[in-house]
């Protein structure tokens, strides 16, 4: 079971659920808000970092759910990337995403499409080559909306 946690301004666990249930056949959980903590912010970069924000999914996370996601509508990163779209701790079995950057027409299959990678991510698979693979890695956009939703099929072997 897959627990779906995300801040009071988001309204995505329908598009989360529909991704997770019909591209990785495994059931989702509505666990409910969370508050993006005010220490995560760096003023230098105006932008949040993201492990500390996965550190409180942590602390929220209940022991029912065999991996969480938690989605944040603000800007992320970690050191060394000016930005990230997602972050995956398979140690503490929690993704995060951000739905900052994926605005637009296609918001919906963005959020999909990093959902599916981030619990990629969570079942241990790296960053694929091909650039069509749900977990290749998206520098821009532009790569996220390039890829497919879909594992290759060198990726879904490896996630099954």
């Amino acid at each position: 079971m897959i627990g779906v946690y995300q801040v009071e301004t988001l309204n995505l666990y329908s598009i989360v659920n529909d991704a997770v249930t019909k591209q990785l056949h495994l059931e989702t959980e509505y666990a409910g808000t969370f508050t993006v903590p005010p220490n995560a912010y760096n003023p230098l970069r105006q932008q949040y970092d993201a492990r500390t924000i996965v550190n409180v999914l942590v602390e929220r996370n209940s022991t029912q759910y065999d991996l969480s996601l938690g989605f944040v509508d603000v800007d992320i990163y970690v050191s060394r990337m000016s930005f990230i779209f997602g972050l995956a701790d398979p140690v503490k079995k929690i993704a995060l995403v951000s739905t900052f950057r994926l605005a637009g027409e296609r918001f919906d299959e963005r959020v999909a499409k990093e959902t599916v990678h981030e619990l990629g991510h969570l079942k241990g698979l790296e960053h694929c080559t091909k650039e069509t693979c749900v977990m290749h890695f998206s520098n821009t956009l532009e790569d996220t909306d390039q890829k497919n939703a879909v594992f290759c099929s060198n990726c879904r072997s490896q996630f099954e």
